[in-house]
């Protein structure tokens, strides 16, 4: 980068190149009394992407940031199986690709009402590249690919410093409008239980973000945020076994694809409000301590099903001691041992509650009771 270029109108500025290229391969033998599956994979995506950011002072109180990315990427995936018995024909054999050109970019005004206030606003076009899923057990009605989605992101915000500087505070209001947006699903139950990718067409986002921090003295702090979500997706078409939907849709004992209707609703992973409080003492040496508590709303877990999670509030803390180059910590999460939900599950497992028959139920994966350790870290 330099610091001002012969027209006066770039002031500072950076470019950059990133590459990746990934590939995995997976095999997986399944056997069961009703029959035998074997299925192997291989995944590959290959990107190069080019971008450049540039920033211009009209004044010394107001200024401009200008970013711009192009990316291109391929994706390849092929899969092969073996199965017999019960599970004969079931699984997908294949190869499936996608590949394309995105480009994103993002423009930033800032202005300095004073020396303690900084509004900004920010517009900005974002994308995600499109790919194949890939899992152990692809089946026949599972989509292969999914295509681009493209985000439009527009933020409005207020930085500040109060009290020369002792507090120091941010406020941001957002709104987030996707086209073809990706949503991550799930089918199957049991060993067949498989997350995959899916385009469900439009997707918006528009809340609320604050935070705080106090600097007490040297030694001690206080901060805090929360955020404010509201999510809503449209509807959208997804697809699952005639066998899974109804068994006396499944005329021919194999898997046939059966569109299904998912209705309009929030988005999953998106509470709608979220919380932080933390106190911390930090010296240079010697004791140090901290306690926060952090919260959340309940939420939906997955765009496939409408279980949702509990809401929780949490309270962590950590205390040690510092000498020279070694930092002793005694440290407990979730003190009091609040009980949520880590994951949750909702599928036909063939519960003997159900007689074996294929009736979908809620499973939870509890999160971790009251956890206390001792660390110990040397450091040069």
């Amino acid at each position: 980068s330099q610091q001002e270029d012969a027209l006066g109108i770039i002031d500072r500025w950076t470019i950059g190149f990133h590459y990746q290229h990934l590939k995995e391969d997976s095999i997986a033998d399944y056997d069961d009394d009703f029959g035998t599956m074997d299925a192997s994979s291989k995944y590959e995506n290959e990107s190069y992407a080019l971008f450049g950011q540039t920033a211009h002072d009209f004044s010394q109180t107001t200024r401009i940031i200008v970013g711009l990315r192009v990316e291109q990427y391929e994706v390849d995936a092929r899969s092969k199986g073996m199965d017999s018995g019960y599970y004969d024909g079931r699984l997908n054999n294949g190869s499936s690709s996608e590949d394309g050109t995105l480009w994103g970019g993002k423009i930033t005004l800032e202005h300095d009402l004073n020396k303690n206030h900084t509004l900004f606003a920010s517009a900005a076009r974002g994308y995600k590249a499109g790919g194949a899923n890939v899992s152990t057990f692809s089946f026949g009605f599972d989509p292969k690919t999914y295509e681009d989605e493209t985000l439009y992101n527009f933020e409005l915000g207020l930085r500040s410093d109060w009290y020369e500087a002792a507090v120091t505070t941010q406020i941001t209001g957002f709104y987030l409008q996707r086209q073809n947006a990706q949503l991550r699903d799930s089918v199957g139950a049991g060993g067949f239980f498989r997350y995959l990718t899916v385009n469900g067409n439009d997707a918006s986002h528009y809340g609320l973000e604050a935070e705080a921090t106090w600097q007490i003295d040297e030694n001690w702090s206080v901060s805090a945020g929360f955020g404010l979500l509201e999510t809503t997706r449209d509807s959208y078409t997804a697809f699952d076994s005639d066998e899974s939907i109804d068994d006396s849709l499944d005329v021919d004992d194999i898997d046939d694809p059966v569109a299904v209707q998912i209705d309009s609703r929030s988005l999953a992973n998106a509470p709608n409000y979220n919380y932080f409080l933390r106190i911390n003492y930090q010296p240079e040496s010697g004791l140090f301590a901290h306690i926060e508590l952090t919260g959340s709303d309940s939420y939906y877990e997955s765009n496939s099903h409408d279980e949702k999670r509990s809401e929780f509030a949490l309270v962590n803390a950590a205390i040690g001691y510092r000498y020279e180059n070694w930092t002793f910590t005694l440290w407990a999460k979730n003190l009091f041992d609040e009980r949520y939900e880590k994951r949750i599950f909702y599928f036909n497992n063939f519960h003997p509650d159900d007689a074996y028959a294929r009736v979908n139920r809620r499973y939870e994966n509890p999160a971790n009771p009251s956890t206390f350790g001792v660390t110990a870290n040397y450091s040069w």
